[in-house]
């Protein structure tokens, strides 16, 4: 980098100067000159001895001094020393003058700094006013270089990007303070090594810098051309990308995360229609199985088969209910559970769970505030994901460690891990399981909430995926960590809770008894599958009540208003086309406050009865069910026995 010498000349409105000598005739000639050829006004002080004109230096500064070698009191090579060494004015402009030459003495007034040096007898009036504006001009256009040359090493210092400048054999020159940060060496252990990187003019390109750590910085590098110290040379600017790479780290997992959480709440969508539907099919191969085994001597070879058939249908169920724990739809029974006290009662059965070679510990901070919990839900996660780390390890020796504890997420650093679920903020608690398997490539871990994946063998079942569903039903997070050969870690963040509460739905009652009438014979039976109304049809006759069904809503509420007083209870599905069951339940209590209805659908309660609340619902019954379940459920609400025949 270079300073322009092109520096403007000074045009003061005033000047003031010293001059010192101990001639009156020399002094007013002088003056009388100065007036004269000044376009200006001077301030002219006269002083006789060095003494004098030293005191006026501390007290009125001049901007240029006349000073003669023979003084009274002193040399003007003494006033020169004590000038230099002892007043702020050690870079005013000095003129030497000397009443006849002396090599000798030029030489020591030049050393000392003085601007020119003249014998008296060769002065003239033009002579002696452009010298001293040479001198005060060069001066001044010294101290702004100077100037100028601080503000712009400031500026190189003050950047937040490392500056380096190169000469064109590629050694450094110079280096700022953030250049030294990023190559870890000092300004003094730079200059003049090679720089060592590739240096294209113009270019911006990335580089990584290495370090005298094993570690490498990525940079971004900028070269120009600039004259430095009067030769060309490169100047490169270095930008540390860390923090960048961070931030577009950063916002890329939160990207993967969110494209994630999308693709599992459209699956959960999916997985909860599918087991509703699922359901639906499975209602009819139950019932049908159901009303077969009822029309069967005790004796017929067929009733095992029948039997099987039944169980398998609701085996069925359970699996249609494992989706919709993936979807978030299970019903939760939320308590305050000191996870203390519940990992002290689990432990055993946990340790019965995993093979002897693994050792098993818990490690649970003291006084850790409750969380608002199914504990059966509780039970299955803590279940299934120990089962997992069994499986991760083997059958060779190791470790799985749990551990429970305080933690703020507001304070802790989860960057490092693969978060799924709502993170609590705040204060949470965690809850730790450690493993010593195998660990798994980092970028498999968003894959092992998906259904039936696994790292070991082809998927099984919902897996990790239900345990998502249960995590978010409970508000919480689940964050995970894994390297291959040191194990996996899944962190669990639940919400901490003071004071429980507990949804209210609206309550089930049975209806009043009537007195004198007799009893209302039809059921009106409201489901949009004909499969189902089929069967409920020859469950209801089978028991000897008429069947009307609709297929949907609004001809079931035709049919109830038309048969009002012969219904004796209505069997609504939940959901319909037209008027969905909720609706229809609402506009049948509006018109009769007795009759019983008995709500149906593959949903579980808790979630079904979000619909029906406010509805008037006597009663539930989750599909699929048992043929006995139903006539149960019917004889409860209805007071009739029917026929019981298995």
């Amino acid at each position: 980098m270079t300073i322009p010498t092109d520096v403007a000349q000074l045009s003061p409105s005033h000047l003031r100067l010293f001059i010192v000598n101990d001639s009156p005739r020399d002094r007013a000639r002088y003056i009388r000159w100065m007036q004269r050829a000044a376009p200006f006004r001077l301030d002219i002080q006269e002083m006789s001895t060095g003494t004098q004109a030293l005191e006026a230096c501390g007290s009125t500064p001049p901007q240029c001094i006349l000073v003669d070698y023979q003084l009274p009191d002193m040399t003007g090579l003494d006033f020169l020393e004590h000038i230099k060494h002892s007043h702020s004015q050690a870079e005013t402009p000095f003129i030497f003058l000397t009443g006849h030459g002396n090599e000798e003495i030029a030489a020591q007034a030049i050393k000392l700094g003085v601007q020119d040096y003249f014998i008296n007898n060769t002065l003239s009036e033009e002579f002696l006013w452009r010298h001293i504006q040479q001198a005060v001009n060069q001066v001044s256009s010294v101290n702004r270089i100077q100037a100028l040359e601080r503000q712009s090493r400031t500026i190189l210092q003050s950047s937040e990007d490392g500056l380096v400048v190169i000469d064109l054999n590629g050694l450094i020159c110079f280096t700022n303070l953030a250049a030294e940060q990023l190559l870890q060496q000092s300004g003094a252990e730079l200059r003049g090594t090679s720089f060592g990187y590739p240096i294209v003019q113009g270019e911006t390109r990335e580089i990584a810098i290495r370090c005298q750590s094993t570690q490498t910085t990525p940079v971004e590098m900028r070269v120009v051309t600039i004259e430095w110290e009067n030769e060309p040379a490169y100047l490169a600017s270095l930008r540390d990308l860390t923090e960048r790479r961070q931030g577009e780290e950063e916002r890329q997992r939160h990207e993967t995360e969110r494209q994630y959480a999308q693709k599992q709440e459209s699956l959960g969508v999916l997985a909860g229609g599918i087991a509703h539907d699922f359901n639906n099919l499975l209602m009819s191969i139950v019932a049908r199985a159901g009303l077969a085994l009822r029309s069967l001597s005790s004796d017929s070879p067929a009733r095992e088969h029948l039997q099987i058939i039944e169980k398998s249908g609701l085996r069925g169920g359970e699996l249609a209910n494992q989706m919709l724990t993936f979807a978030g739809q299970t019903r939760l029974d939320f308590q305050a559970i000191n996870l203390q006290q519940f990992l002290n009662d689990i432990k055993p059965f946990l340790r019965s769970t995993v093979s002897k070679r693994i050792i098993l510990t818990f490690t649970v901070s003291s006084n850790l505030p409750p969380i608002r919990a199914d504990q059966s839900q509780l039970r299955q996660l803590l279940m299934n994901i120990v089962t997992n780390a069994a499986e991760a390890i083997g059958d060779q020796e190791g470790t799985i460690q749990m551990s429970a504890s305080a933690m703020d997420t507001s304070t802790h650093d989860l960057r490092h891990y693969h978060i799924m679920g709502d993170l609590p903020s705040g204060p949470c608690v965690s809850f730790k399981i450690q493993d010593s398997g195998n660990g798994m490539n980092p970028e498999l871990i968003p894959k092992i909430f998906d259904p039936f994946f696994s790292t070991k063998f082809p998927g099984r079942g919902l897996g990790l995926a239900a345990l998502l569903g249960i995590v978010r039903g409970h508000g919480a997070a689940i964050a995970v960590h894994s390297r291959i050969g040191h194990g996996t870690e899944f962190l669990f963040l639940f919400p901490t809770t003071h004071t429980l509460s507990v949804p209210q739905y609206a309550s089930l009652t049975l209806p009043k008894e009537s007195s004198g009438k007799a009893m209302p014979s039809k059921i009106l039976v409201v489901d949009d599958e004909e499969e189902i109304r089929t069967a409920c049809s020859l469950i209801l006759t089978e028991i000897g009540f008429d069947a009307l069904v609709a297929q949907d809503g609004k001809s079931g509420l035709q049919i109830f208003e038309h048969y009002q007083g012969d219904i004796a209870l209505v069997f609504l599905d939940l959901t319909m086309p037209y008027l969905d069951g909720g609706k229809l339940a609402k506009k049948i209590r509006a018109s009769d406050l007795d009759v019983p209805i008995l709500m149906s659908s593959g949903y579980p309660e808790e979630e079904a009865m979000k619909h029906f609340a406010q509805s008037g619902i006597n009663a539930f019954i989750q599909k699929p069910f048992q043929v006995e379940v139903l006539i149960a459920k019917i004889e409860e609400l209805t007071g009739k026995e029917g026929r019981k025949e298995r």
